[in-house]
């Protein structure tokens, strides 16, 4: 029942970082946002890392999270910021970012030596067929040149994807998400004198938005997934991603008023079916063994990581008595 509770509760929680991050940027700018989200969430899962005490990275893996960190979060976050603020709707953005995890699935064959089957091409293709319908739609129609805003977004998480599953896989999750929030605050804090933005959001809208943004999407939506993984598998959690567009979709409507026509409803229709057979998911649904597409799940909106616990920091041989 619990498993089942918490499922309910995830999707609308991962997907609500769309909806809030448009009302976000419809009311004050994008470095603003991603300031506050970054120092929020910073705050957050440092007391989450007080409480589990997990080991520090050694040695290189500073430089690998600080690049992860550049990649998952600056890269993706500004790219789909920009997008929502220049005028792509929520929905679109989502479905965009969705297709990072069947690149993910076609490229790391290619970069990391896995096998390449032909399910994750097969679901690229559709995939972009899905989002080009949509785009061809009048609510994408709209939009004109600022898709590229999601597209170098879900490009960055791609890359940042394969990265972390290159370096990152041994280092503590809690330990990895605060030291790339603490990286991209001091990245935003350096750029924020030169970008004309205000330090402080202005409304008290805005500051509901980014804080839903950095509590509940950043860190409880975060905390259901990794709980999630432990307790189903990876299947289950990229099951449940796949589900984000449509809902975000769905709930743009009475939200933020976005529009909603039969054709792109049938491009997120095509854009699921390429979703879930580019993942090998149709057919899989109790299985043990995940299909290598899907090990590492889509971020979006907080990142993607391998599934590394917490574990209590232990000091080194000759390190007890400092």
């Amino acid at each position: 029942m619990r498993v089942i509770l918490l499922s309910v509760a995830f999707v609308p929680l991962w997907a609500s970082g769309f909806l809030a991050g448009k009302l976000a940027t419809q009311r004050t700018d994008v470095l603003t946002v991603l300031l506050w989200r970054f120092a929020i969430a910073t705050v957050v899962m440092g007391v989450v890392a007080l409480v589990t005490r997990p080991a520090l990275p050694r040695g290189r893996a500073w430089l690998h999270l600080v690049v992860a960190a550049l990649l998952l979060q600056m890269g993706q976050f500004s790219g789909v910021y920009t997008g929502l603020a220049a005028g792509v709707p929520a929905g679109l953005s989502s479905l965009v970012l969705g297709m990072a995890p069947l690149l993910v699935g076609l490229l790391t064959p290619l970069l990391l030596g896995d096998r390449l089957g032909p399910a994750p091409v097969l679901g690229l293709v559709l995939g972009a067929a899905g989002v080009y319908v949509v785009l061809s739609d009048e609510i994408g129609g709209a939009v004109g040149g600022a898709v590229v805003f999601p597209v170098l977004g879900m490009v960055s998480l791609t890359a940042g994807t394969l990265y972390q599953k290159r370096f990152g896989a041994g280092t503590a999750i809690s330990m990895s998400v605060i030291v790339q929030m603490v990286a991209c605050l001091l990245v935003t804090l350096v750029v924020m004198p030169f970008s004309g933005a205000a330090w402080v959001p202005p409304t008290l809208g805005a500051w509901a938005a980014i804080g839903w943004l950095g509590v509940f999407n950043s860190a409880i939506a975060f905390a259901v997934m990794f709980v999630l993984l432990r307790r189903t598998g990876t299947v289950h959690v990229s099951a449940l991603l796949n589900l984000v567009p449509a809902t975000v979709v769905l709930l743009a409507v009475p939200i933020l008023g976005e529009p909603l026509t039969l054709q792109a409803l049938l491009g997120l229709g095509i854009a699921l079916v390429g979703m879930y057979l580019g993942l090998g998911l149709f057919g899989r649904a109790g299985r043990g063994s995940p299909p290598a597409a899907s090990r590492t799940p889509p971020g979006p909106p907080a990142t993607s990581y391998h599934p590394v616990p917490d574990r209590p920091s232990r000091p080194a041989a000759g390190d007890a008595g400092r």
